[in-house]
């Protein structure tokens, strides 16, 4: 059971890993206001998506079958032998890190994506004749978000 999850934690880790730099043009992307490359990354991410489905049902099938269902890594690592921990703890702490720098990344696109949709959906209020009271302090609050995100 513990080499099955060790090479499925892998995997999702590997996937992970490896689509970060896919994360971070679509953050370049985001940030230069790249709407179609924007785009394409979105749908490659699609595919890593599809990917990821299959490596997280597989792992939870071996969660399930070790009578592990629904419990976390960390608590698994609490309940294995010492041996099995020695083994799995390292795989566990890279597949955390890689989740964590992915997830960093994707966050920090869809702020900025969010960010930018408010500004189409304020420009184009505006074009329709539908004008904010208050466009300076929108404007400061826009800024004040961008420079904590940068």
């Amino acid at each position: 059971m513990i080499e099955e999850l060790i090479v499925v934690l892998k995997d999702i880790g590997d996937l992970l890993r490896q689509n970060i730099p896919l994360e971070e043009e679509k953050l370049k992307a985001v940030r230069e206001n790249k709407v179609s490359f924007v785009e394409d990354c979105m749908m490659k991410e699609q595919a890593v998506l599809l990917k990821m489905r299959g490596l997280e049902q597989k792992r939870e099938q071996i969660l399930k079958a070790a009578g592990y269902e629904g419990k976390t890594l960390r608590e698994i690592l609490q309940e294995v032998s010492p041996e099995e921990r020695i083994r799995l703890q390292p795989v566990v702490d890279e597949f955390l890190t890689n989740v964590q720098n992915f997830n960093s990344l994707n966050e920090e696109s869809m702020k900025l994506i969010r960010l930018n949709l408010h500004q189409i959906e304020k420009t184009q209020a505006a074009r329709e004749g539908n004008i904010y009271g208050r466009h300076e302090a929108d404007k400061v609050e826009t800024d004040h978000f961008i420079s904590e995100l940068l």
